[in-house]
């Protein structure tokens, strides 16, 4: 679409182009048709046509035909294409994320912008009346002083309207440090929002994974809340290495789904949802003792090794069957090792 707007490059390739935009918009129109099927068979029709993605399909597919259709130029009807970049924002979790800090958080921005048009009124009103002998032309009219204004607390510099007066370079720096202000709330109120909104959402889809392993079932919700703040949440790829041989470990892990393959000898084990590993090195000597890998995409919830020990302390219940798993794995590979010694010295 850019390219379709620059003279040289549309008289060069200008049917490439045109076929590539013609690609695209048959593209957005196939999938706007799927969706709209999609939602009458679920009817729920109306719902999507007033909702934003639906709003955002029609922009998509529309715009560019109907501006063909009243005999634009096709350098002018490729421009409606630009609404094409919604599109990126239709499905993004990031956006629908931004768009619910945003609500929450509307009464704290509805009072730093009121902030801001106080100052932009005021600031504005006091230039038009200083400067306005001095300078008729930039501030002889309110609406030339509110632009002033507004270049002035946006910080994006004076332009071509610049105080000469002593009184109006005070004015002007009083409106700098306030807009550097005003501006520095709007981030620290969306960057604080968003945080909170993104923790609020890990904690629930932790709380729900940690719900479903069997070895946290048996505890009140209250200890699940605190267990939910200490695990981390990992995604894991298929076939990954998670844990190797001789590193010295921090952490254990608890699969909350997926599988991962344990290398010890004489046979490879498998460890399913539910089950977890590593926390041999957290109660010995910190050396990792064994390879482990997954099999399957994997979702880890991982426990550091001070919350680790803060854990063992509150849930004695929890120290217990941790320990008599390792101690049962341990005993394993003791006796394992104990065979293969055997097997070594025994004579042929």
């Amino acid at each position: 679409m850019t390219a379709y707007t620059v003279p040289d490059l549309a008289k060069a390739a200008g049917g490439w182009l045109g076929a590539c935009l013609w690609c695209c918009l048959a593209y957005f129109t196939v999938e706007g048709i799927v969706r709209f099927r999609a939602a009458s068979r679920a009817g729920k029709t109306q719902s999507y046509l007033l909702s934003l993605s639906g709003i955002v399909d029609l922009l998509a597919i529309f715009p560019v035909p109907l501006a063909f259709a009243f005999g634009s130029a096709p350098s002018t009807s490729w421009l409606f294409a630009s609404l094409w970049v919604l599109k990126l924002a239709q499905n993004s979790p990031g956006f629908a994320l931004l768009g619910r800090v945003f609500l929450l958080e509307a009464k704290p921005l509805a009072g730093v912008l009121a902030l801001f048009l106080i100052i932009l009124v005021l600031s504005s009103a006091a230039m038009h009346v200083i400067e306005r002998d001095e300078q008729p032309g930039a501030f002889g009219t309110l609406p030339g002083a509110l632009w002033w204004a507004v270049v002035t607390l946006t910080t994006t510099g004076y332009g071509d309207a610049v105080p000469h007066t002593h009184l109006g370079h005070l004015v002007g720096s009083f409106v700098m440090i306030s807009g550097i202000a005003t501006f520095g709330l709007w981030t620290g109120i969306l960057a604080t929002g968003f945080a909170a909104e993104s923790r609020r959402r890990n904690f629930i889809q932790t709380w729900d994974l940690v719900s479903k392993v069997p070895f946290f079932q048996t505890l009140d919700p209250s200890a699940i809340a605190e267990i939910t703040h200490m695990l981390r949440r990992l995604e894991v790829p298929q076939w990954t290495a998670i844990i190797r041989r001789g590193k010295s470990g921090d952490c254990m892990y608890f699969i909350a789904d997926g599988e991962v393959q344990v290398d010890v000898k004489p046979a490879p084990v498998r460890l399913g949802t539910g089950s977890f590993f590593g926390e041999l090195a957290l109660l010995g000597d910190s050396i990792r003792t064994a390879n482990v890998s997954t099999t399957l995409p994997s979702t880890l919830l991982i426990l550091d090794l001070p919350d680790f020990r803060t854990l063992m302390a509150h849930h004695p219940e929890l120290a217990r069957a941790i320990d008599a798993e390792a101690r049962r794995r341990t005993s394993e590979n003791q006796q394992v090792r104990e065979l293969q010694i055997q097997s070594s010295v025994s004579p042929s």
